[in-house]
């Protein structure tokens, strides 16, 4: 198979385009990773031992990384009609082949009109004779639930208001909230405390245990808010899913809560400052003795810095809620380092990113909006 050939920047004219709708309930929440790309005919593969591109949807937005920077763009979608809009990336300097690559990805995605999933296979076409195909990453069935990545009670820790869903209307002043510690959850109906237990489960379920509520009178619409909220919490293995501060529960009738991150939570990094940590765990898998040594991140009042495995970075930063923002570029030095080990994850690129931050007494949890998540125990 040939390379890609270069192709020429052209913006998607959305004259026309389907009213805006999400995509497909089997599409959302799944991280597609590129498989091959056929441009005129022409087959080619992604670069071998470089990040292959990836690309997820939520009910609002498109996004993933391009194999160097991340990128984000809203969509249209209707039956087998797929449009994106204008694509807003991160700036980080690329070059050679990553870049070339990346240039040539982003632009099929501009021309992308129409698409096909089949099981774990997701087909977007650009034009009669150019798609891009890409496989769901990890084993299984593709989930049948919107969101995000699943997470784990450790990532819940905190305090969540509602927001929306179709599960219930909201009643504004008196939106229901729960807060999670430690196996625990507490919390209001919007008129009553509420607490019990929670369990988690495989692949991000939730379950609450019988919820304890006081018992005030409450006015007839809040009193129907609760009922709903209580009904819905009771439901066994609900799907949590999370996106930067948005909580998503969806029990197995399709039904949705939605929840926002209150500010003051616990886990919201109040004491994110004065860690020296080591990269364990990417996705939930152990990363090797080498790459934990190698993989460091050193956390100051105001800056980052670290070892991404061969060269060293630093970075301002501040916090935005529980998002880690750089508000410069990291600066790294230009070793070269024919020895060092295989990294699973560009650690500036990464940081770049906005992640969202969850922190422990054992070390902090970064997650990425495409759903990728990096571990780090403290030393």
């Amino acid at each position: 198979m040939r390379p890609l050939s270069r192709l020429v920047l052209t913006p998607l004219i959305l004259a026309g385009a389907v009213a805006p709708a999400q995509a497909s309930s089997s599409l959302l929440g799944v991280t597609w990773t590129l498989s091959s790309v056929q441009e005129d005919g022409q087959s080619a593969s992604p670069l071998a031992g470089a990040p292959a591109p990836t690309l997820r949807f939520d009910e609002r937005a498109a996004f993933g990384t391009a194999g160097c920077n991340t990128y984000r763009a809203t969509y249209a979608s209707r039956e087998a009609v797929l449009r994106f809009g204008p694509l807003a990336t991160t700036r980080r300097g690329c070059t050679g082949a990553v870049a070339e690559q990346e240039t040539r990805f982003l632009n099929l995605l501009r021309q992308v009109t129409g698409f096909q999933q089949e099981g774990q296979t997701l087909t977007l076409w650009a034009g009669a004779r150019s798609r891009l195909v890409f496989r769901a990453s990890g084993a299984g069935a593709v989930p049948q639930t919107s969101g995000n990545a699943p997470i784990t009670l450790q990532a819940l820790e905190g305090t969540w208001q509602l927001s929306g869903g179709t599960a219930l209307r909201p009643v504004p002043a008196t939106l229901p909230t729960l807060s999670f510690a430690g196996g625990r959850v507490s919390g209001s109906t919007g008129c009553n405390r509420l607490g019990g237990s929670v369990e988690g489960g495989a692949g991000g379920q939730v379950t609450f245990g019988p919820l304890a509520t006081t018992r005030m009178a409450c006015p007839p619409a809040v009193s129907a808010q609760e009922t709903a909220f209580l009904r819905f919490l009771a439901q066994p293995a609900l799907a949590a899913s999370l996106q930067g501060q948005t909580l998503t529960l969806r029990a197995a009738s399709g039904q949705t809560l939605v929840f926002r991150r209150s500010g003051g939570a616990a886990g919201t990094v109040p004491s994110l400052a004065g860690g020296r940590y080591v990269l364990t765990a990417v996705a939930g898998r152990p990363v090797s003795a080498a790459v934990s040594r190698a993989l460091t991140l050193n956390v100051e009042a105001e800056r980052l810095s670290g070892s991404d495995g061969c060269n060293q970075f630093a970075a301002p930063y501040r916090l935005e809620g529980a998002v880690l923002v750089l508000t410069a570029s990291p600066v790294t030095t230009l070793r070269a380092c024919p020895d060092a080990p295989a990294v699973p994850v560009q650690l500036p690129a990464f940081l770049a990113s906005r992640p969202s931050v969850t922190v422990t007494a054992a070390g902090l949890t970064l997650r990425a909006e495409d759903g990728t998540v990096l571990s780090f125990t403290r030393l």
